[in-house]
């Protein structure tokens, strides 16, 4: 083959530039493809979470609908339409035992039992501002008690068994998580006032407060509660002691992962995923801070994200996204 002086020299460097490239290739992280993928709804979703055990879905769609999925089949178990509720819907929650739903309007909550599919319980919310409304809320693992969290920082807690009701002012602005404690006893919230509190639920004395610059986008426990991750909306976070407050480690990430929407300690908190506000979910050695893989969910439309996303009993992860596609995916 004939190459002219100018040709030869810039064959000459991409030969040498050649293994440089197969290298960076090779220590990419792979892409992953779902090991089963269905998408239960045509429908975009308000709100969706997945159980624990990754047996239940739960999707709240545009036109109002609560149903109550089974993962292993894809078939619902209980169907709500936008009907069965006095005010539209934008909110659920699922107890860890997989007995209760409930459903929340700006005002209203709506408590199901699972056992039947009956409505349980309705009522009327209000915070210390008489025109709040609800920005979150949780069931504990019985379904028994209900964290609810108001967009003027006010938090509800709820205990049906008693019929006891407190109210306590934890946040300056908006809850925007809120989570029980393994053993029931203590409650983490977040805002966007930036703030991560962990406070007794029977007198509201707040334990340790964490903070980051802007409002919290994501936390995640594992499962001892021995470490922490929160993040707020720009590039901030921590993964964290909670009880001696002193940092773990911190992720090593490119620009395009500055956002994270979800976040899961597995593996003993070792290890950590996170997905993003759009489409990638990233895998990560919670001791280094390392990247140890990266993929993306299927979209089916337009600003896909991550609803809600749990391990299943075999070591797969359950991922939900916002156009009612449910994944599974090899660790």
């Amino acid at each position: 083959m004939h190459i002219q002086p100018l040709n030869r020299c810039l064959y000459c460097l991409l030969l040498l530039l050649a293994p440089l490239f197969l290298s960076a290739c090779h220590d990419a992280p792979p892409t992953k493809t779902p090991q089963q993928i269905h998408r239960l709804v045509e429908d975009t979703l308000i709100d969706g979470t997945l159980s624990k055990d990754a047996q239940l879905a739960i999707t709240l769609e545009r036109i109002r609908t609560v149903t109550v999925w089974n993962t292993k089949t894809h078939t619902p178990i209980y169907r709500w339409p936008a009907e069965q509720f006095d005010t539209p819907a934008y909110l659920v929650a699922l107890s860890g035992n997989n007995r209760y739903v409930a459903v929340a309007g700006k005002q209203q909550v709506s408590l199901f039992d699972l056992s039947n599919g009956q409505l349980a319980l309705r009522w009327q919310v209000s915070g210390f501002d008489p025109d709040s409304s609800i920005s979150t809320l949780a069931l504990n693992q019985s379904g028994k008690q209900l964290a609810i969290g108001m967009n003027e920082g006010s938090i509800i807690l709820v205990n049906l068994s008693s019929q006891q009701l407190s109210m306590f002012k934890q946040h300056d602005t908006e809850v925007s998580h809120l989570e029980f404690s393994q053993f029931n006893e203590h409650i983490l919230s977040a805002g966007y006032d930036g703030k991560v509190l962990w406070w007794a639920k029977g007198s509201g004395a707040v334990i340790k407060t964490f903070s980051l610059p802007q409002r919290i986008t994501s936390t995640s426990f594992d499962e001892t509660n021995r470490r922490l991750f929160f993040a707020d909306s720009l590039d901030n976070h921590r993964i964290i002691n909670p009880t001696s407050n002193t940092d773990i480690t911190q992720l090593d990430y490119p620009e395009r992962y500055r956002y994270f929407r979800k976040a899961l300690f597995i593996d003993h908190g070792h290890e950590l995923i996170t997905a993003t506000s759009k489409q990638a979910i990233i895998h990560w050695d919670a001791k280094s801070g390392k990247e140890i893989q990266h993929w993306d969910i299927s979209a089916f439309s337009l600003g896909t994200t991550v609803m809600d996303m749990v391990l299943d009993d075999t070591g797969e992860l359950l991922t939900l996204s916002s156009d009612g596609g449910l994944e599974r995916w090899a660790l």
